[in-house]
């Protein structure tokens, strides 16, 4: 009897795993360099990185649900803004945006924030959501989108 239960609970536990795993990266995603906050529909990202009042050269990295995709690194000097790029809106409901900026020089200031002000998923829908954090040589944000 406890070889059964032993058996059981090893297929429940896979299964959880498995459907855990069932998450994928949202068709057309991609992030790109652009020159400002961007529009009301749209997921905007700023990072920043100085050392002794001179812009540096960082990386930015953003992932959805802790999953990397092409295109997901840039690498930037002093202050850039990023637009996340995807194929429909509605495709990322319940996922997480995380923003991880760092630089080269592990002792320059940094800084990233993403914001979704104005996105909706449902017609009349106005959320503002926005996220940001600061760090030496490092930092990380997270935007989720519901």
């Amino acid at each position: 009897m406890a070889k059964k239960k032993v058996t059981v609970v090893s297929a429940l536990a896979a299964t959880a795993l498995l459907a855990g795993c069932a998450q994928t990266i949202v068709p057309g995603m991609s992030i790109e360099k652009t020159d400002g906050w961007g529009g009301r529909e749209d997921i905007t990202i700023e990072v920043t990185a100085e050392h002794n009042g001179t812009g540096a050269p960082a990386k930015v990295t953003v992932y959805q649900d802790q999953m990397s995709f092409d295109g997901n690194q840039a690498e930037f000097e002093g202050e850039a803004f990023y637009k996340l790029n995807y194929d429909n809106l509605a495709d990322l409901s319940d996922s997480q945006i995380r923003v991880s900026v760092s630089a080269q020089d592990p002792a320059a200031e940094v800084f990233c924030a993403i914001k979704g002000t104005g996105y909706s998923l449902e017609e009349g829908d106005h959320v503002n959501h926005a996220n940001e954090a600061d760090g030496t040589g490092s930092a990380t944000c997270v935007l989720n989108v519901d």
